[in-house]
């Protein structure tokens, strides 16, 4: 037996039969512990008595208790968005000085043990702070699992019309079952409202398992309001990058793509400096990885967005990047070198922040 079908081999057991089983287990112990998650609450310094109609629900940790760089970068975009802001963290404790910076930000500060990843610390996180509210109009929910934002929120956050879904991501994945993307993702009026809001939300357990947490919670929650008669949508659709990469491939082949558009892309977001298209070491690879991803998706093979298209995102005015992709690249994806000149030549300050970030955190591999 090769060593690639052994891999694969362990890979498909683990997904079938290992994870789901600890999945399972993870959510009855869930039931067992009777310890209060939250540990404090506090308002931040010179804080409204009620948050406005306009919140982000923030989830931060980190084991040494540091809100690093990029994290504070995106809290500072988000406030500049004109945003009130609920920051949770499962970090035991902050040190103080980090402790200090996000009181003088945040409207809220939530703190709670470590348990039930993301959305057991969302779910805390409105509970306490009454969310939502009579008051609240728009629920952004984000954590700090990406670098960025590489361009500005404000384009971002004005592509979510309300009129045409109730629920808005970044991206959308059809990996298990299709659904938004959590690492940033919006509630309308009309979701907030919605009897299947409350219901879903009740429903998330302080589950220790990253399998559960993806497959009930981030899938789940998509699957749960399209029951329900509500509609999601992603700003970046998985549907519309794919066919924008078929256009790029039949465009760099000097040929003319048939039933594609020039933009096929449903964004109107414009990078306010669009990366050079200069020559340059990685083009064979970038196209080599174009083709192959446009392989796999005529295939029906579902693939990650914000790792398979990281660069297709990026050039489409995407504003973030994926940490796991730059520190761990678990799913071994070619071509993510490519990522340095290209985020140079996007924001140069955003991108000695990512170095000088991988510096730390990377082991036994190059970023």
């Amino acid at each position: 037996m090769s060593y690639v079908f052994l891999r694969k081999l362990l890979r498909h057991v683990t997904n079938r039969l290992i994870n789901p089983s600890r999945g399972w287990i993870a959510f009855v112990l869930s039931y067992c512990d009777f310890r209060k998650t939250v540990t404090s609450y506090e308002d931040g310094q010179g804080s409204l008595p009620e948050l406005g109609e306009r919140v982000v629900v923030f989830c931060h940790f980190d084991p040494e208790g540091i809100i690093r760089d990029y994290t504070r970068t995106y809290i500072d975009s988000l406030k500049k968005e004109g945003l009130d802001i609920v920051f949770v963290t499962n970090s035991p404790r902050l040190l103080p000085s980090d402790h200090k910076w996000i009181r003088l930000r945040a409207n809220r500060l939530v703190f709670r043990r470590n348990i039930g990843y993301d959305f057991a610390a969302w779910r805390d996180a409105m509970d306490i702070c009454g969310l939502p509210s009579v008051n609240t109009r728009f629920l952004l929910i984000a954590n700090d699992s990406v670098y960025g934002p590489l361009y500005p929120l404000g384009p971002v956050l004005q592509q979510m019309d309300f009129a045409d879904a109730h629920i808005w991501g970044a991206t959308d994945s059809w990996e298990h079952r299709f659904h938004v993307q959590s690492y940033f993702f919006a509630f309308g009026e009309v979701a907030l409202r919605h009897p299947a809001f409350a219901k879903f939300w009740s429903s998330v357990k302080n589950v220790q398992s990253k399998w559960w947490v993806i497959r009930r919670y981030e899938v789940g929650m998509a699957q749960t309001f399209i029951a329900a008669g509500l509609r999601c949508k992603a700003i970046w659709a998985y549907m519309d990058m794919i066919e924008g990469i078929a256009n790029s491939i039949a465009e760099s082949a000097d040929a003319h793509p048939t039933a594609l558009t020039r933009n096929s892309l449903s964004v109107d977001i414009q990078p306010p400096h669009k990366p050079n298209r200069q020559p340059n070491p990685f083009v064979d690879i970038q196209q080599s990885n174009s083709r192959r991803i446009l392989d796999l998706a005529l295939r029906q093979v579902p693939l990650n967005p914000t790792a398979h298209l990281w660069q297709f995102l990026l050039e489409s005015g995407f504003p973030f990047i994926k940490r796991e992709l730059l520190r761990y690249n678990p799913a071994q994806i070619s071509g993510v070198t490519a990522w340095s000149p290209l985020v140079r030549q996007i924001d140069s300050q955003s991108h000695a922040m990512i170095l000088s970030d991988l510096e730390k955190s990377v082991k036994n591999r190059a970023p």
